[in-house]
This record gives C-alpha cells, sequence and structure tokens, in this order.
C-alpha cells in the first residue's frame, strides 16, 4: 500500500504559495514527492504517472477525501479521474475516514518530518529551486529508510508492474474500468454512512462506529462490513450499485510486467 497527501500551502518569500505532493510506501517506507503552485487532480495524475513508469504499481493507494482525490462533491456516483487513473492500472483506492488524518499516519508522520528537517531548515527563492533541493531531501530519507530496513528482508510483490516509458492517456477522459474502490466510514447519527456524494443506511445498530464499504464497478455492487466485537467481519448490508457508464475490461497491454 501508497499513501499519498498533500502538504501546504507554504509561502515562499517573494514568490508566493507552493504545496508539496508526497507519496510514501507503507511496508518499505521509499518516498516520492513534487512541489506544485496549487493541489489540483492534473498535478496529481501527472505526479503519479511518471512516478509509475520508474517505480512499481501498489495494489492499494490511501488518499483523504480532498478533491485532489474524491473530485467532484456534488453529484452522486462521481468517480473522479483519480480514482479512474488508479483503476486503469490496476489500483485499488482507499479513501480513508473525513477529517481522520492520523488514519493516513505514514505519510503524514513523513510530512512532519519534510517540514521539521526540510522545510524550516533551508531558504527557496521560487518553485524550481524548491524542487531541486527536496528531490535531493527525498532522496537522502530513502537512503535512510533502506538502511533502517536493510535486516528485515522486504521482498516486491511480483509480478512487478511498470507503467511502459511510452505510455500515454487522455488525462480529460479516463475510461471506466472494473476493478473496487473501498471507504472507511464513521456511521452517523441516522445510522447512514455518505459515500460519493450519497446516503446509505447502514444500520441504528451501527452510529459512531466505524465501517468499511466497497464498491465493485464489475458487479455493479455495494458491500457494507462491520468487524465485530469478536474481530470478525461481517457483511452487513450490500446495495446494487449502478453506474451510468460503460464499464471496460483491460487485457493488462497497456501494463508492463517484469
Amino acid at each position: 500500500m501508497h499513501q499519498i497527501d498533500f502538504v501546504g500551502p507554504r509561502q515562499i518569500k517573494g514568490f508566493g504559495s507552493i504545496n508539496s505532493l508526497h507519496l510514501k510506501d507503507v511496508i518499505g517506507s521509499q518516498v516520492a514527492g513534487n512541489q506544485y503552485i496549487g493541489k489540483s487532480m492534473n498535478n496529481v495524475i501527472k505526479f503519479l504517472l511518471d512516478y509509475w513508469k520508474s517505480h512499481p504499481i501498489p495494489k492499494y493507494i490511501q488518499v483523504d477525501n480532498g478533491m485532489s482525490f474524491a473530485g467532484d462533491f456534488i453529484h452522486p456516483r462521481s468517480i473522479s479521474r483519480f480514482v479512474r487513473l488508479c483503476l486503469y492500472v490496476g489500483i485499488e483506492v482507499v479513501f480513508i475516514a473525513p477529517a481522520k488524518p492520523w488514519m493516513n499516519g505514514t505519510v503524514e508522520g513523513f510530512n512532519g518530518k519534510f517540514d521539521e528537517k526540510f522545510w524550516k531548515k533551508d531558504t527557496f527563492s521560487d518553485l524550481d529551486d524548491m524542487r531541486i533541493k527536496s528531490q535531493i531531501f527525498y532522496q537522502s530519507q530513502n537512503r535512510f529508510y533502506s538502511w533502517k530496513r536493510k535486516k528485515q528482508d522486504l521482498k516486491a510483490m511480483t509480478p512487478k508492474r511498470m507503467l511502459r516509458r511510452d505510455f500515454k492517456i487522455d488525462r480529460s477522459n479516463i475510461p471506466l474500468v472494473a476493478g473496487k474502490i473501498h471507504f472507511i466510514r464513521i456511521v452517523d447519527s441516522n445510522g447512514d454512512i455518505v459515500l460519493l456524494n450519497e446516503h446509505f443506511h447502514a444500520g441504528e445498530a451501527y452510529i459512531g462506529e466505524y465501517i468499511w464499504a466497497t464498491i465493485d464497478v464489475a458487479s455493479q455492487s455495494l458491500s457494507v462490513l462491520y468487524n465485530d466485537k469478536d474481530l470478525v467481519v461481517q457483511t452487513i448490508k450490500k446495495f446494487e450499485y449502478v453506474i451510468d457508464e460503460e464499464v471496460q475490461e483491460l487485457s493488462g497491454d497497456h501494463i508492463l510486467f517484469s
């Protein structure tokens, strides 16, 4: 699993505000990042496409519910371009519970280290200057994490999946493909949860409890699961989840397996 998050904005004197997008591998602890003027989804998509051409694609990506990832906050069953891209390359997206940044603790912890050991210890003239210096910082952190975990004998997933160097996609019109989208949610005082701008009734018995909900794009279904007092995961509700759009099946030829 990878976690990604924006940190900022931060102000560069004489230049303006910048935001840092960070990615961290939850198990291997390797990090990557870049800086941008805004927190747009276009920036997220470009960053990930570049990253996946030189680094393995994970099974899961975990994010918060910001517009950079979730997109539309109005229309029900609106699947963002970020989610579509992840599904397109075979990743399952996990949205943490709203306003619970500790659930993304791995990347949030790195954000704090970035602030303390980089932002507050250096000065920057503009965006390009910060980008150059930040890459040196990320590399130093990765060397440290590699040394720290050298005795853990971590192994990469097989087969390793990466985008071909010549991979291209229309970023404004990413097709919807089969896959799963996950959500961690707290059941509200009405017994409801909200997913992609739509309420679903989990039940009054679960008010105040955390649940896990999964949209299966291929089967057009929504499953709501709960971890009971005996730590047994139970499916407590299942809904039809019709998406008014063609769902494509991909062969995998657009991914490089090595």
